[in-house]
C-alpha cells in the first residue's frame, strides 16, 4: 500500500486542529528535545521533534494525543507514562503494552472522526512496529530500530480497536514534562 507524503501533511493538519479544538491540546514543533527522543507530553501540551517527516509526525501526535487523553482520565496510566521503565518483570512489561496499545486505538477512532479510514493498516503497522522496538528496550536498554528475538518473545499483536475518545479537560503538573517517547531512529552506533 503505497500512500503519499501529501496525505500525510493532509491528515497531520486535521488530527493537529481535532487535538487543539476538540480536546484543548497544544502541540508544539521543537527542536528543544533530547536529541533520543520523538516527542514529550504533560497532559496539556505535546511537543514534537521538529526534525520529523510528516508521516512520522502524524504517528507521533495520534499515539501522544492518545497518551494525553490517558493521562486525563488516569492518574494510574499517567504515573506508568510518566517514567522510563527499565527491565520491567514481565508484569509491567503487559501493562506498558496494553498502555502503548490503548493510546493507538485512541489514534484510530480519532482517524474515524475524521473521516480518515484508508490508514488504519498504517496505523497498525506503525504500532506493530514501535511496540517491537520498546519491548525490546524495555527489557534490554538497547535502542535498536530492529526486530529482534527479545519483541519476538513477548508478544503483543492485537488489532487496533476504535476507543470512543472522552471529553477531557487538560491539565499537567506545571513544573515539569515527563512523557517519554523514544527515537529509536538515533540510537547510539546504530542507524535506522
Amino acid at each position: 500500500m503505497s500512500i503519499s507524503p501529501q496525505r500525510f501533511t493532509d491528515v497531520l493538519k486535521k488530527v493537529q486542529l481535532y487535538a487543539d479544538k476538540r480536546l484543548g491540546l497544544k502541540i508544539v514543533d521543537t527542536s528543544d528535545l533530547d536529541p533520543y527522543f520523538k516527542g514529550d507530553l504533560d497532559g496539556v501540551s505535546i511537543w514534537i521533534a521538529s526534525a520529523l517527516d510528516d508521516e512520522e509526525e502524524l504517528f507521533n501526535v495520534l499515539h501522544l494525543v492518545g497518551h494525553s487523553i490517558q493521562w486525563n482520565v488516569s492518574n494510574e496510566l499517567r504515573s506508568l507514562g510518566s517514567v522510563l521503565h527499565e527491565k520491567p518483570d514481565d508484569g509491567t512489561l503487559l501493562r506498558l503494552q496494553q498502555y502503548e496499545w490503548e493510546a493507538n486505538c485512541y489514534g484510530i477512532r480519532i482517524l474515524h472522526e475524521l473521516e480518515v479510514f484508508d490508514l488504519d493498516e498504517w496505523l497498525a503497522a506503525k504500532y506493530t512496529e514501535d511496540m517491537c522496538y520498546l519491548t525490546h528496550y524495555y527489557k534490554t536498554g538497547e535502542k535498536l530500530k530492529e526486530i529482534t528475538d527479545v519483541s519476538r518473545a513477548y508478544k503483543f499483536n492485537r488489532a487496533l480497536q476504535e476507543k470512543v475518545v472522552p471529553g477531557i479537560t487538560p491539565w499537567a503538573n506545571p513544573e515539569k514534562r515527563n512523557g517519554i517517547v523514544i527515537d529509536f531512529t538515533n540510537a547510539v552506533g546504530k542507524k535506522a
